[in-house]
């Protein structure tokens, strides 16, 4: 039985703003593939009013961070913006990953994309999440019917037969060598900060902070923690969620920053945690964080299969969870 027409709520309604006739029609697909409603704006002296009532809303131009001050201050506080920037002519790894921090210092920049087809892709997805609510699941940047494999683990061995299980699978698949390698370093990274840095007691307590590395061979994670891989024609992806849902923007973009600024040489024993989140932006092809406050973080990053690229995406989603210290569900 069909479902009657419906008027499309508000939430639906995402501001497309792009001087480029050609780009703003591509950005306005991405947004209707989707499920939202694109509303267009022929660059920001289009713009009507002092406020921009939109929640999400989509801005296209030359990515330099002064660009963003005369529109930043027309935004709803609770709004949120799309970077969407040309593809760099470099692959100044260091340097690319400085402009992506640059503009996502703005509270309202969660996300920044490139203007190619894989940006207008994840904008597509982008859009889709936002309309939705749905923010968890690998799947949503993966071809329908991908095939996912899932581990779970809670202990030091299991993160380790883990990575070798995702490494091996890589390799079988035919992905290279130098690709293997970076998904390797990442999946340690992001599954020692899930087994360890993430838990927190019933007070919010870290309950590993004070624990020294080589004696957490031992202890169990409070609650499993899942891992999920899946193989395209183009990609390599993962992702790995915890059930605690503390990673926050600000720790994300203060780890990076502060490693961006410490030169070539990173010593582990100062930066910790927050030299393997530097790490993990330095590997990835796309570093995407969705997080339930209080429930669950899952981290996502697709790796190019071929010539590894530098980072072209990076995107916070966050979610109204359950109060701190509520279990989180499935996963």
């Amino acid at each position: 039985m069909e479902r009657p027409l419906q008027a499309p709520v508000p939430s639906q309604r995402i501001l497309v703003i792009a001087e480029d006739p050609g780009l703003r029609e591509k950005l306005a697909a991405a947004v209707q593939a989707g499920g939202g409603i694109p509303v267009r704006a022929a660059g920001l002296a289009a713009l009507e009013g002092p406020q921009i009532q939109h929640r999400l809303v989509v801005y296209a131009w030359d990515g330099r961070p002064e660009g963003l001050a005369p529109l930043t201050p027309l935004l709803r506080e609770s709004a949120q913006l799309v970077a969407v920037t040309p593809k760099p002519v470099h692959n100044d790894a260091r340097r690319i990953l400085s402009d992506q921090m640059a503009l996502l210092q703005d509270p309202h920049c969660n996300h920044v994309f490139t203007s190619d087809d894989r940006g207008l892709f994840l904008l597509q997805v982008t859009a889709s999440k936002f309309v939705s609510g749905d923010l968890f699941g690998i799947e949503k940047y993966l071809p329908p019917g991908a095939d996912v494999h899932l581990t779970r683990l809670r202990d030091f061995q299991g993160r380790r037969n883990a990575i070798d299980e995702v490494v091996d699978f890589a390799a079988r698949r035919g992905v290279r060598g130098t690709v293997c390698r970076a998904v390797a370093e990442v999946c340690d990274e992001l599954l020692m900060n899930a087994l360890y840095d993430a838990p927190v007691d019933d007070t919010g307590m870290p309950l590993f902070h004070d624990v020294d590395v080589k004696d957490r061979l031992d202890k169990l994670s409070p609650r499993p923690v899942s891992i999920r891989y899946a193989v395209t024609e183009d990609q390599f992806a993962i992702s790995v969620r915890d059930r605690f849902g503390r990673l926050e923007k600000p720790t994300i973009l203060r780890f990076i920053n502060k490693c961006l600024q410490s030169g070539d040489q990173i010593d582990r024993k100062v930066y910790g945690a927050g030299l393997g989140i530097y790490l993990i932006a330095n590997r990835a092809t796309h570093y995407i964080v969705n997080i339930a406050p209080g429930v669950a973080t899952e981290v996502l990053c697709t790796f190019d299969r071929g010539v590894r690229q530098p980072l072209r995406a990076l995107s916070v989603f966050l979610y109204p969870g359950p109060p701190p210290g509520q279990a989180a569900g499935k996963g």
